[in-house]
């Protein structure tokens, strides 16, 4: 605990400016981008658990997803270095029965722009492609 009144309150001060600043950027930037809640994967290089209308739940080392048609999400690396060509992902349906299946695309997809920093994760049965939440792991 700080001892001195003097540094106590300019400590609480440049807390509130801070807050202040903080729900202001948020309250401005908030309309474009949602504000992710951090996932903890301490031994992945990304995580997220997406919801089934493209939102992120949680996540850790992806910027964004998006959804570019039924079924189908394209899931942006944060880490500009990765390559997924190299890499090795999991995905999982989130609450859903047997039938309905995930694919995720190791190589760069025409339906996410052909970016090497990007997965297209497939949901759904073939030919029938569905809108369901997962999640995925890229350790």
């Amino acid at each position: 605990m700080l001892k001195n009144k003097k540094v106590r309150a300019s400590v609480w001060a440049g807390a509130a400016v801070s807050l202040v600043v903080g729900v202001a950027w948020t309250g401005v930037a908030g309309a474009a981008i949602q504000a992710v809640t951090k996932a903890t994967a301490p031994y992945a290089q990304a995580a997220a658990v997406v919801n089934s209308d493209g939102s992120i739940n949680r996540a850790k080392g992806i910027v964004a997803v998006t959804k570019p048609a039924v079924g189908k999400y394209c899931v942006e690396l944060e880490d500009k270095e990765l390559d997924i060509t190299r890499l090795v992902p999991s995905a999982t349906l989130q609450y859903t029965s047997f039938e309905y299946g995930i694919r995720v695309s190791m190589w760069p997809d025409p339906v996410c722009g052909t970016r090497k920093d990007t997965f297209l994760v497939i949901t759904g049965m073939p030919n029938k492609w569905e809108d369901r939440a997962f999640s995925i792991v890229v350790p």
